[in-house]
Formats: structure tokens, sequence, C-alpha cells
């Protein structure tokens, strides 16, 4: 860990004896491991942002949200209790770094303003754990459908239909889904894939000098995101289990076992900034570099780009009528 100030180094030594486990899910739904949110940090505060309802933990005097730059922020009492983070993704990217692929991912923008370059030398950018669930199934499915064959060749093809039944079934290791609704889904979905061998187990000093977001998303209500996730690759089985030359899935009635879970904290420089009364949010995968962004459209650089199209396509007609006649 380094010192954004004054550059000091401290060492974390990951604890021999920890180990990152899984827990039995349907256990966990009646005997959760809670503790005080202020011991995820020590000295810790925890907040909520009036605007975009993100709760965080920090040790630091917050004066904005790090999800939408508001600074209507509300000190929460710590009494209520959360499920502690197993491990940790540690950042790598520093914020330096960080700044760096945000000017970078701006200066690609082509159609976005040009006053959006300038206001990039001054945005910050704030370091943030995201709360995220993954989950294991062994999971049994059991399905009905068609099996198609086909007959014939050209305009006289045809495909024969037959019923069919059957079972398949299908493991599932760290299905991931975020336990925040501070970011759109999109932006985080474009950050990955995560390099989850790195993670560690979890340690507060991991997170000094970084804000750690509440799950807003509870173990339970995360399965069906998951479950939904899984259901993409059953059909891809289950079509390969049928056969034949095309298939048709009717009903798949999917039962899961041995379902386990994580939660874990995965790093994110995150730039919020105000443009024409609209927030747009930026964020790095702070473990490879990979931005995410909203941006506002340059409307004068698109009109002159049709402009331009149509100018162009005139041209070509006029030179190939010149041609002709």
């Amino acid at each position: 860990m380094v010192c954004g100030y004054c550059g000091d180094k401290q060492l974390i030594q990951a604890k021999p004896e920890s180990k990152i486990r899984e827990y039995d899910f349907s256990q966990a739904l009646y005997h959760l491991k809670q503790i005080s949110p202020a011991q995820l940090i020590k000295n810790a505060s925890s907040i909520r942002c009036d605007s975009c309802g993100a709760q965080c933990i920090t040790a630091e005097q917050a004066d904005h949200c790090a999800f939408c730059g508001s600074s209507m922020i509300i000190a929460l009492a710590t009494a209520e209790s959360i499920i502690l983070p197993e491990s940790v993704l540690p950042f790598q990217i520093n914020q330096n770094q960080a700044k760096e692929q945000l000017r970078i991912w701006i200066r690609q923008r082509w159609f976005a303003p040009n006053n959006l370059q300038k206001k990039a030398q001054f945005l910050g950018v704030t370091g943030v754990y995201l709360p995220y669930w993954s989950y294991d199934s062994q999971t049994t499915t059991k399905y009905t459908g068609k099996r198609g064959k086909e007959t014939g060749s050209g305009k006289s093809r045809k495909i024969r239909w037959s019923l069919v039944a059957g079972m398949v079934q299908v493991s599932f290791d760290d299905v991931l889904v975020c336990a925040s609704h501070s970011l759109p889904q999109k932006l985080i979905d474009r950050v990955e894939p995560w390099d989850l061998p790195a993670l560690r187990a979890y340690d507060p000093a991991y997170l000094s000098g970084f804000v750690a977001e509440r799950y807003q998303i509870g173990l339970e209500d995360g399965f069906p995101t998951a479950h939904e996730k899984m259901q993409s690759q059953i059909r891809t089985v289950i079509q390969q289990d049928i056969g034949g030359d095309a298939q048709q899935i009717i009903t798949m009635e999917i039962q899961h076992a041995e379902v386990k879970f994580k939660h874990f904290l995965l790093p994110l420089w995150i730039s919020s900034f105000r443009y024409r009364d609209k927030i747009f949010r930026i964020i790095v995968n702070a473990r490879t570099g990979e931005v995410s962004g909203e941006r506002p459209w340059s409307i004068s650089k698109i009109a002159c780009l049709v402009i331009s199209m149509v100018m162009l396509i005139a041209v070509i007609i006029f030179v190939k009528n010149s041609f002709v006649g």
C-alpha cells in the first residue's frame, strides 16, 4: 500500500492461516455472519448519499459522493449489521494511472464536446471497493423440446421435428453478481473480467484510504440474477444434448444443489462529473485498467458529420451523372 501524498509504502502481508472460504447458501440465510459496518475499517464512518442512495464506509472525511459527485452526504448510525466480506481484490492500478486511462478514454470519444477534454484535465478519481456475491451451484435440469432434422435441399429444404425429453447436469463456479445499484449495470459489465484467483483473505488494511460500499442487494436477492446468468449456459448444454440439425427448447426445470457463496470486494476508480445539469460517470478497473463510461454527445459534431456525408453522396451522384451524360 502506497500513500498518495507522501509516497510512504507499507507492506500488507497475507495471513497464512486465513483461507478464502465458501459458505453454504441455505444455512447462511438462517445464520448470517453479521458485523458492525464500522469494523470494516478501523475508526470508519458510515455515510449515505441523499442523491443516489449509495451507502459507503470510509475512514476519511467525505465531502462528496464517489458515485454521483453529490455533496449531500448524510452520516449513518453504525448499529445495523451486515455480512462481512470474506475476501478482497487489492488495487493494482494507482490513482495517476487511472487518471491517465480516463484522459485517453475521453480523447478517443470523437463525438464528445470539445471542452470535455479540457474538463478531463481536472477530473478527480476516487478509489472504491464495490461489493460482489459469487455463487456456486450443481444444477440438474429436466427439459422437453424438439429435435429438427433437415430433409431435401434448396427450395425443397424442410425440417422435420420430433419431440424429445432429457436431463442435463451443469456445474457453476463463481457466478458473479454485483451487489450494488449505485452504478449502471452496463458500465460494470464492460470492465470485466476480474482476476478472481488473485483474491486475498479480507484484511481491513486493504481498505485504508479507499471507500467501501455496503451491499444494496442482499445474499438471497442476488441469487435470482445468478440463476438468470446460469440459464444461458444451461440452454447451450441442452441444445447440444438434443442434437440434430436444429433444436427447440419447450420447457426447462432447473434444480440447484450444494449452493455456496462468497462475498468479496472488487476495486474501481470512479470519476463523476456534471455536464449541462446531467451527471456522467467513468469507471476504471483497478486491476486491469479497463475503462467504461458515460459521456455527453456534441450535437454540432454529429450535425457536421451528417452534412458532410450528404454532401459526399451528392458529389458522387453528380460525378456519376456527368459521366453518364
